[in-house]
């Protein structure tokens, strides 16, 4: 078999429900030059058996298992050494492509206009309807990406088609075993490569919303998502990008600040939190007034240890969520709540 044009990554984990849709869509492709490389991440179910199905009546089709559970960023790592595309995309499992023409066009843009990586878009799938998902209009056609725009295209690698030697010259990795991958290696490739990119606001892949993924379960794995950030700092550090893409990292603190995980947290877990929390601040330099202005004041639940301060906060936050807070205007919110820091911090 001749080099493939496109090596498609798929993670395999306990979606033997959606197996079958995911492949055919990609097989049914009119860009017939590609690989499938389903790299089963010791799925429980019986999704090994209907890949390897495909993989008996087309070659196209390559089956890889792991021996031990490596998440979604091991698993598409493992695909990533096995690809041999020129270019290289992913696809998660329980996912699927409604337009035949994607990879083709994409492609075509990659190399009409000598690109290094193409981006689409795409509808969310909740089962009885689907809503498009549309890209930020500022950073369209072909446009460079950099420091100032990067974070205006989602951090997905679904929607997008890379140079694989781009990645592989960069050594560019997904974290494994770790949650929220998708940021750790969008912030590592753009930083790298600061790729010319064709932006395309075509809707062509669907992402599937569904009970029990990993989406679905995000607040479990606040732990992990400041983890990830820690880790894209150090490798902007040792790329000497931390001046240009650093300042970004910020904005990263928001996600896990607005978790409704801190209401279940013991006092043990949430000093585990606080105290990853404060790392983070200190190795991005962060002053009180850039949390407030990046994160929003729920971030002190997590890091503050002024036990009256965070019992007030949490008492407070609770009381607005049961009268449904977020109708509220937000900009009140914040304003009692910082003032209310401020008189506790004076008293103390």
């Amino acid at each position: 078999m001749d080099r493939p044009v496109l090596s498609v990554v798929i993670p395999v984990y306990n979606v033997e429900e959606y197996m079958k849709q995911c492949l055919e869509s990609i097989l049914n492709q009119t860009l017939n030059s590609i690989e499938v490389i389903c790299v089963d991440d010791c799925s429980p179910d019986k999704s090994a058996e209907i890949i390897k199905e495909y993989a008996a009546k087309d070659s196209r089709v390559k089956y890889i298992k792991h021996t031990e559970n490596k998440f979604q960023g091991g698993a598409r790592n493992t695909g990533i050494q096995a690809a041999d595309g020129k270019y290289v995309t992913f696809v998660d499992s329980d996912d699927y492509l409604f337009d035949i023409d994607c990879y083709k066009n994409a492609v075509y843009n990659l190399e009409k206009y000598n690109a290094d990586i193409s981006v689409f878009s795409f509808a969310e799938d909740y089962g009885s309807r689907k809503t498009n998902h549309s890209l930020s209009k500022s950073v369209k056609g072909l446009c460079r990406l950099n420091s100032s725009n990067f974070t205006k295209v989602l951090c997905v690698p679904w929607n997008k088609i890379f140079k694989l030697e781009d990645i592989k010259k960069h050594n560019l990795t997904f974290p494994e075993k770790l949650k929220f991958e998708d940021e750790a290696f969008w912030y590592k490739y753009v930083a790298a490569v600061e790729p010319k990119a064709y932006v395309e606001n075509k809707y062509c892949y669907a992402y599937r919303i569904r009970s029990g993924s990993t989406m679905d379960t995000r607040d479990k794995y606040i732990y992990n998502y400041l983890d990830i950030l820690l880790d894209i700092h150090s490798y902007l550090v040792k790329v000497n990008k931390e001046k240009y893409y650093g300042v970004q990292l910020a904005n990263l603190l928001y996600s896990p600040a607005k978790s409704d995980m801190i209401f279940k947290l013991s006092r043990d877990e949430l000093d585990i939190v606080s105290n990853k929390f404060a790392e983070c601040i200190d190795r991005l330099g962060l002053t009180s007034a850039d949390i407030n202005q990046k994160a929003g004041c729920r971030i002190y639940a997590y890091f503050m240890k002024n036990n009256e301060m965070r019992k007030y906060y949490i008492e407070n936050a609770e009381n607005l969520k049961k009268v449904k807070y977020k109708i509220l205007k937000p900009n009140v919110f914040l304003y009692k709540i910082k003032r209310e820091i401020k008189r506790i911090f004076k008293k103390n």
